[in-house]
């Protein structure tokens, strides 16, 4: 029998967690966890309490539509997005999804030319507003100098 390396028994590990992950996340669409017989009563604190992973409070953007599927499931739903993304993760690091490092995408001529007008479109957007905030800040403050000029001379100073 063949020794396994430390490399492809992360990749058995991580596809057993990634089987584990589907399989409760597959129940806890069927069944629910509200109502689930599967969970006695005693362990509701214990499930309702916090994941052994640590949170990290993050400001996402995600489509309407996915926003409103995951709610539409009731309570949970961020745990169950979460769960979504954990069973993602784990099928890359079990090889299962593949992804781009495994590809060996290179764009081509056109893309490649694309993403260059895309760059220099954007840094020219960037100048000219950076351009446009300066004439503002001179205009106000010169709009500031000749009211304080006026008040100056109705004041008589």
């Amino acid at each position: 029998m063949t020794r396994l390396t430390r490399a492809e028994k992360e990749r058995l590990a991580a596809y057993h967690d990634l089987a584990e992950t589907m399989r409760g996340l597959e129940a806890d669409l069927r069944w629910g966890l509200n109502d689930s017989l599967r969970v006695p009563q005693a362990w509701r604190a214990i499930a309702e309490g916090p994941a052994v992973p640590a949170k990290v409070k993050l400001t996402l953007r995600l489509d309407e539509d996915i926003v409103g599927f995951f709610r539409s499931m009731g309570m949970g739903h961020l745990s169950r997005m979460n769960a979504v993304l954990r069973a993602f993760m784990l099928a890359r690091l079990a090889g299962v999804v593949t992804g781009p490092e495994d590809v060996r995408y290179a764009p081509d001529a056109e893309e490649e030319m694309q993403k260059l007008r895309r760059e220099i479109l954007d840094h020219a957007i960037a100048e000219t507003d950076a351009r446009e905030a300066r004439e503002k800040a001179a205009d106000e403050k010169e709009k500031l100098a000749g009211f304080r000029r006026l008040r100056d001379t109705r004041l008589g100073k």
